[in-house]
């Protein structure tokens, strides 16, 4: 009996601490959000295409030190990602259009074929 309970207890603590590193993780998520999203804040704003795994992007930006978030707006995912400098531009631009595959085709977005994206341009470039 005191080994099933020590069980139960080691499950309800391990459940805290799942509970506690996602509502973390929550958290930071949005105040990423809420800061990139707020009027003036240094972001590029880009108009994911059909078919193309927000995520995948997101992760192959933050893999290079940028902070990107994607937020749906009017039906369409746009990615924001946060440039401080005039430079980032073009290395942001680079990034986006070598992600190779959405997350649905490939285990890494940085192998196989190219998906085609095109050029890639900014919100505000357009």
């Amino acid at each position: 009996m005191l080994a099933f309970a020590m069980l139960v207890i080691g499950v309800l603590v391990l459940l805290a601490v799942l509970v506690m590193i996602l509502r973390n993780f929550t958290r930071s998520e949005a105040r990423t959000e809420t800061e990139l999203s707020t009027l003036g804040a240094p972001t590029l704003r880009y108009a994911v295409p059909n078919g193309q795994d927000p995520a995948v992007l997101v992760a192959a930006l933050s893999h290079e030190g940028y902070r990107a978030v994607g937020e749906l707006v009017g039906g369409t995912e746009v990615l924001l990602v946060e440039c401080l400098h005039a430079e980032d531009r073009a290395q942001v631009r680079s990034i986006i259009e070598h992600v190779h595959r959405t997350a649905f085709e490939a285990d890494n977005a940085f192998e196989g074929e190219p998906l085609p994206v095109g050029h890639v341009s900014f919100e505000d470039e357009r």
